[in-house]
């Protein structure tokens, strides 16, 4: 019995270190907050992401993103996000371009800040549940998101 727990442990152990990310990565997907936040304003975002790791944990890109709530907006935001472990991770990004109507705006926007868990499906395909502090510059508010990336 030892040696068949043993076993498995380590293979579980190999299954986490294979999908570590490592320098030279490169993860594009989507992402959506499924209309999951706590504020007063309804407000369904869903983003297409991109992600290149330029070292072992550490990843730079960006979302490009669509609102839908009390306007429709489009938004662009670099984002970086850190790995503690080879499954939870740390991301900030900042809306640094938004389209809302008529009206477009380029500078900090809103800063966003999330939690999430990074948890493979296979080698090259990954979802990411996350909780996330939305707009912490302006009007704070609470969500929870998912996201899918797929690696190239």
């Amino acid at each position: 019995m030892k040696k068949i727990l043993l076993s498995l442990m380590f293979v579980f152990g190999a299954t986490f270190a294979a999908n570590a990310q490592s320098s030279g990565d490169m993860f594009v997907g989507g992402s959506s907050n499924l209309g999951l936040t706590i504020t007063p304003d309804f407000a369904l975002n869903a983003a297409v992401t991109a992600d290149y790791f330029v070292m072992d944990g550490l990843s730079v890109g960006a979302n490009v993103g669509l609102g839908i709530g009390a306007a429709t907006t489009i938004t662009l935001a670099p984002k970086v996000s850190y790995f503690v472990t080879d499954e939870i991770f740390a991301m900030v990004n900042a809306d640094v371009l938004a389209i809302a109507g008529g009206n477009t705006s380029v500078g900090l926007n809103a800063l966003n800040a999330g939690v999430g868990y990074w948890y493979s499906l296979s080698d090259n395909v990954v979802v990411a549940p996350m909780v996330n502090l939305n707009n912490v510059t302006n009007s704070l508010s609470i969500g929870a998101g998912m996201g899918i990336t797929v690696k190239l």
